[in-house]
C-alpha cells in the first residue's frame, strides 16, 4: 500500500488523488501544479484554520480555538514575508487554507472553524485552562491547499505529520510548547516553499 493510500483523509482537501510522496525536506504528501507563473501573484488571502478530529477527541472547543488561532497567526506571520496578506480573493491572489487534523480513522470527524482572535500569541490563553493531559500527536497532522483566487484552480496540496515528543501536559506548565513548534514548523515550511516556487525552485 502506498503512502497516499495509507494516509488519513479528513475530507479537507479538494482532491487527494493528486498527492504524491514528497522527498526529504518536503511535505510527506504533496502536489504542485506544473507551469504556474508564481511571480504573477501579488497577495495572499488566508482562510481561518480548520480543526478536524474524531468524535472521541479529548480536545474541546476552546482548546481547538486556541490551537487553530495560533496556527493562523503563525501562517500569517511567515507568509507575509513572501507576499502581502490581503482581505479579498480574486485574480493574482493566492488563497491558502489549512487544517489541523487529529484523525484516528478514515472517516471525517468533527469540524470546527476557528474564530480568529487578533492577538499575535493567543496561546497564552491556555494558562487559564485546566485540562487533562493528552497526546496531541501520533495522529496529528496538517493539511493545506493553495488555489488561484481568480479561477479556483488547485495549485498546491500538501499533507504533513509530526510525530513523537508532542505530548501536551497539564495547564500552566508549557503544555502547548510542542504543538507550537509543530505549527511554527509547518508555517515556516509553507513560506519557504512558496519563496522557492517564486524563485523558480522545486516546490513543497
Amino acid at each position: 500500500m502506498s503512502d497516499v493510500d495509507k494516509a488519513s483523509k479528513s475530507g479537507f482537501l479538494t482532491d487527494y488523488s493528486l498527492l504524491k510522496p514528497g522527498q526529504e525536506g518536503q511535505a510527506r504528501l504533496r502536489y504542485v501544479k506544473p507551469n504556474v507563473d508564481w511571480k504573477s501573484y501579488t497577495g495572499i488571502f488566508l482562510e481561518p484554520v480548520v480543526f478536524i478530529s474524531d468524535a472521541d477527541s479529548k480536545i474541546d472547543a476552546k482548546e481547538q480555538q486556541i490551537l487553530t488561532t495560533y496556527y493562523f497567526n503563525a501562517l500569517k506571520t511567515q507568509l507575509s514575508t513572501v507576499l502581502p496578506i490581503v482581505g479579498h480573493q480574486g485574480p493574482n491572489v493566492l488563497v491558502i487554507r489549512a487544517a489541523l487534523t487529529n484523525v484516528k480513522s478514515e472517516k471525517p470527524g468533527l469540524r470546527t472553524i476557528s474564530v480568529v482572535i487578533p492577538q499575535a500569541r493567543v496561546i497564552d490563553a491556555a494558562q487559564s485552562m485546566a485540562t487533562d493531559s493528552y497526546a496531541f500527536v501520533g495522529s496529528a497532522q496538517s493539511e493545506g491547499e493553495v488555489t488561484d483566487g481568480g479561477s479556483g484552480q488547485i495549485l498546491i496540496e500538501a499533507v504533513d505529520g509530526r510525530s513523537g515528543g508532542m505530548s501536551i501536559e497539564n495547564a500552566g506548565g508549557g503544555q502547548w510548547s510542542d504543538a507550537e513548534r509543530a505549527m511554527d514548523y509547518w508555517a515556516k515550511l509553507s513560506a519557504t516553499r512558496l519563496t522557492q516556487l517564486r524563485s523558480g525552485a522545486t516546490g513543497p
